[in-house]
C-alpha cells in the first residue's frame, strides 16, 4: 500500500511539472526566385520571377511584376523582356542561342540587381528513338514494350544531360545522366540497333526509359545538353524534393545556383534536341 501511495505522489509531481514551451522558429526574409531556360532552338525568351515563401507558411508564390529584365549575348545584342499576363517576362521576338556563346541574365528589382551567366554547350542530335518488346525473362525488367534512345556524345568535353520523356503529351520521366563513367548510358551508344532481337537474345539490353508503352502511344523525348553546374543544381533539387523524413535524408538546404546577390532558382542555357516515335506492334 505504501508503494502505491509513493507512485501516486510521483505521478502527481511529474504532472505538476509539465510546461508548454513555445519555440520560436526563425523565418528568413523573402528572396527573389528566378526561373529561366533559353535554347539553341529559336523561340521567345521567357523569365519567371516570384518571391520565396517561409518553410512553414507555404502558399502559392506571388509573381513579381515590376522588375526590369534583359538578357545579353556577351559581345552581342541585348534583348529586353516585358511582363505579361502569363505571369512571365517575355521577349517581343524569337531568339536562339549559339553554341560556345555565353548569355547573361540581368534582373533589377527593389533596388537590387541579380545576374547569372551560362554558355551554350555543344551536343549531337539523337540518332534513333526506338521501341522493343521484352519477352518473359529472368531479368529485373518485366515483360512488355520499352522505348530507348541511341545517340553519340561530343568526345571533346564532359557531357551532362537532362532527358524528358512524354507519353501522349504527358510528362512521364525526367532523367539526369552524364559520361562520368565513360558514356551516357541513356544514349546506348554501343548497342546495335540494326539487330535488336539478336542483341536481346545475347543478353544485351539497351538502357530503356522505364515505363510501359503500348501500341499506338506517341512518345516524345527531349534531350537537353546542360552545364555541369545546372546538372548539380537539378540533382540537389531532386534530392530535396525526395526527402521522406528518414535519417538518411540530406539536410534541408537551397541548392547551389548561378544567381548572384542571394537570389534563388537558376538561369539555364541548354542545347535542345527532340525526337518522336509512334509505338508499333
Amino acid at each position: 500500500m505504501k508503494k502505491l501511495v509513493l507512485l501516486a505522489i510521483a505521478a502527481i509531481a511529474f504532472t505538476a511539472c509539465e510546461k508548454i514551451v513555445d519555440i520560436e522558429i526563425p523565418s528568413e526574409e523573402s528572396r527573389l526566385v528566378i526561373e529561366s531556360e533559353i535554347y539553341n532552338i529559336k523561340d521567345l525568351w521567357k523569365v519567371k520571377l516570384s518571391a520565396s515563401q517561409p518553410y512553414f507558411e507555404q502558399e502559392s508564390s506571388e509573381d513579381v511584376s515590376t522588375a526590369s529584365v534583359f538578357i545579353t549575348e556577351l559581345g552581342g545584342d541585348t534583348v529586353f523582356l516585358n511582363y505579361t499576363d502569363t505571369g512571365m517576362y517575355v521577349s517581343v521576338d524569337s531568339h536562339q542561342c549559339i553554341v560556345g556563346n555565353a548569355y547573361e541574365l540581368n534582373v533589377a528589382y527593389n533596388g537590387q540587381v541579380y545576374k547569372a551567366t551560362e554558355e551554350l554547350q555543344n551536343a549531337l542530335p539523337m540518332d534513333e528513338l526506338l521501341s522493343f518488346f521484352l519477352p518473359p525473362n529472368d531479368r529485373s525488367f518485366p515483360t512488355g514494350n520499352y522505348v530507348f534512345v541511341q545517340g553519340q556524345v561530343d568526345n571533346t568535353k564532359k557531357n551532362f544531360y537532362l532527358f524528358k520523356t512524354y507519353r501522349n503529351d504527358t510528362l512521364k520521366s525526367s532523367d539526369l545522366d552524364n559520361d562520368e563513367f565513360g558514356s551516357v548510358s541513356l544514349l546506348n551508344s554501343f548497342f546495335n540497333v540494326n539487330d535488336i532481337l539478336g542483341e536481346i537474345s545475347r543478353n544485351k539490353l539497351p538502357r530503356p526509359i522505364l515505363f510501359d508503352v503500348v501500341e499506338g502511344d506517341t512518345i516524345d523525348v527531349e534531350q537537353y545538353a546542360i552545364t555541369e553546374e545546372y546538372f548539380k543544381f537539378l540533382f540537389d533539387l531532386s534530392a530535396q524534393q525526395s526527402r521522406s523524413g528518414t535519417p538518411f535524408d540530406p539536410p534541408p538546404a537551397n541548392p547551389n545556383n548561378n544567381i548572384s546577390n542571394r537570389g534563388l532558382g537558376y538561369f539555364s542555357v541548354a542545347h535542345l534536341e527532340k525526337r518522336r516515335l509512334v509505338v508499333e506492334e
